[in-house]
């Protein structure tokens, strides 16, 4: 299973990186606004030949989009936890390794 709101998550922040608006988006891929919005939001799912091109636009590479989202995956929400971490300051990160422990020490009883 592919979660699609991590790729639309990734759109919309390379978007944003990169000066785009959605409209702006829709005009270069001759898309409509409702269906970026939709991608962006995972109310629908992308087809991989809308994915290569909003890659392109985006000037990432599909695999960008797409690596670690599949739920079977060992690597499932690994970047978007670890881009999450890169931000906090030690004292958090600390909380956050106290918490991590717990759950582990509790799936181990």
């Amino acid at each position: 299973m592919i979660d699609f709101g991590i790729i639309g998550k990734r759109i919309k922040d390379r978007r944003i990186e990169i000066g785009l608006t959605q409209e702006m988006m829709a005009e270069k891929l001759d898309l409509s606004i409702s269906l970026i919005s939709r991608i962006e939001r995972a109310v629908v799912k992308v087809s991989l030949e809308t994915l290569g091109r909003i890659a392109t636009l985006l000037e990432v590479t599909p695999s960008f989009l797409i690596d670690g989202t599949s739920t079977n995956s060992s690597q499932y929400l690994r970047g978007e936890i670890a881009e999450i971490l890169s931000n906090f300051n030690p004292n958090k990160m600390k909380f956050t390794l106290a918490i991590t422990q717990l759950i582990k020490d509790f799936e181990n009883d």
